[in-house]
């Protein structure tokens, strides 16, 4: 397929990342069939967990399809079919293969209004932040996913996203999103903290190539069975220079609740660094700090470890983790994943 062709890492990135998350261009009248519109993908990340005084345990973490078409302005769908948190062996207790979970992860068609507008209706990727857009397990460093990048918000939405390029070559952009009622086919409760009801949200983004992005983004969420709602504003940004790569994010969220909380909002951000070694080896730090308004402690998460990357489709990644304070979240200890795009 078209997607395994790249033989750079940051252009099979950012392929991988048009092709899944940006607007699509208009079908190509000579194609020969409507089959040629239409493209097969996937991936699998298969994840090690050896944290402290916990077992040991190995599980399919995803198993993803992507079936995607290009057919002309008005039609161009994307389905993401996903089984996830699937147990294969735990120390102590053997063999499992007693448990899986299925979903539609998104489900969303694309409408090319002018060459500069796009609207897409459907279930899609909350346009929160860089990391949630291209969160797929053989594009991002760690096994583990930062706090900040997903814990406050919601990083799904079932409705209406539009687009508006300003710059199509720097990715200068904005995109405003609205989910009039809850999710569709939402995930449960033990993989996310909370569902919800009505979410509308804006991200501007000033950059996004391949050297760097920078992205500002605003959410307003109500909260699923409760009085809670939740407005965040965040900031992050990536850059790639010829010896590292950094990342970073910084987010506060408001909560207003009835309820008592310990704190009246959650915030935190993380920094991390990037560096490639020697064939195709890669070492990678992360220091994390986060709040949360229900939890007395903040949690302070640092990372190392290494990623080796064969081919750009293929990823083995080795990493302890150190946290203190609340271990709500990314609990300290050893963490390995093997991730591979097909």
């Amino acid at each position: 397929m078209a997607l395994l062709k790249f033989k750079n890492p940051t252009v099979y990135f950012l392929g991988f990342h048009l092709l899944c998350c940006s607007p699509l261009i208009f079908a190509d009248e000579s194609q020969s069939s409507w089959m040629d519109s239409i493209n097969l993908s996937g991936y699998a990340n298969f994840a090690i967990s050896a944290p402290n005084r916990k077992p040991t345990s190995v599980e399919l973490d995803d198993l993803s399809l992507f079936v995607s078409g290009k057919f002309n302005r008005w039609l161009n769908p994307f389905l993401e079919a996903e089984a996830y948190s699937m147990p294969l062996w735990e120390s102590g207790n053997g063999w499992q293969f007693n448990n899986a979970h299925l979903v539609i992860e998104r489900i969303y068609n694309d409408i090319q209004v002018t060459d500069e507008d796009t609207l897409r209706v459907g279930k899609m990727l909350a346009s929160i932040n860089h990391w949630n857009i291209v969160h797929a397990a053989p594009l991002v460093w760690t096994t583990n996913r930062p706090i900040t990048s997903t814990y406050s918000r919601a990083d799904y939405i079932t409705g209406l996203q539009w687009r508006h390029d300003f710059d199509a070559l720097s990715g200068h952009a904005l995109e405003l999103y609205v989910q009039p009622a809850q999710d569709f086919n939402h995930k449960t409760l033990d993989e996310h903290e909370r569902q919800y009801d009505t979410v509308a949200g804006a991200r501007w983004i000033l950059n996004e190539d391949l050297d760097y992005y920078v992205g500002v983004a605003f959410q307003h969420a109500n909260v699923m069975h409760s009085d809670e709602i939740r407005e965040s504003i965040g900031i992050d940004g990536n850059w790639q220079h010829q010896w590292f790569e950094l990342e970073s994010e910084l987010l506060f969220t408001y909560i207003d609740s009835k309820e008592q909380h310990a704190h009246d909002n959650d915030w935190g951000g993380y920094i991390q660094m990037v560096v490639p070694v020697v064939d195709k080896f890669s070492v990678v730090t992360r220091y994390e700090h986060f709040e949360f308004e229900d939890k007395i402690q903040a949690t302070n998460t640092g990372l190392a470890g290494v990623v080796y990357r064969p081919v750009p489709s293929l990823s083995f990644k080795l990493a302890w983790q150190q946290t203190e304070g609340s271990v709500f979240h990314n609990q300290t200890g050893l963490y390995s994943s093997i991730a591979v795009l097909f």
